[in-house]
């Protein structure tokens, strides 16, 4: 299986592992880090660009906040 080059650094499964993972979340590791998506991921896209360190902890692959969470910051 190929798994994205910068899963074990993205802050974004990290964030995941602190909320034990929810079902949505193993969805989006699924497909974007692990899966058919990996090449359209947000994420990957900013980091290669502008640097990982300016890539929102809080941000999805898909671009979008974590729920229950906001982008006023970005």
């Amino acid at each position: 299986m190929i798994v994205c080059t910068k899963l074990s650094d993205c802050s974004f499964v990290k964030c995941c592992e602190q909320y034990d993972k929810s079902t949505a979340a193993k969805g989006f590791i699924k497909m974007y880090c692990e899966g058919y998506r990996m090449n359209q991921c947000v994420r990957k896209r900013l980091s290669a660009k502008f640097g990982s360190n300016i890539v929102p902890a809080n941000m999805m692959p898909n671009g979008s906040p974590l729920p229950d969470t906001d982008n006023s910051k970005w």
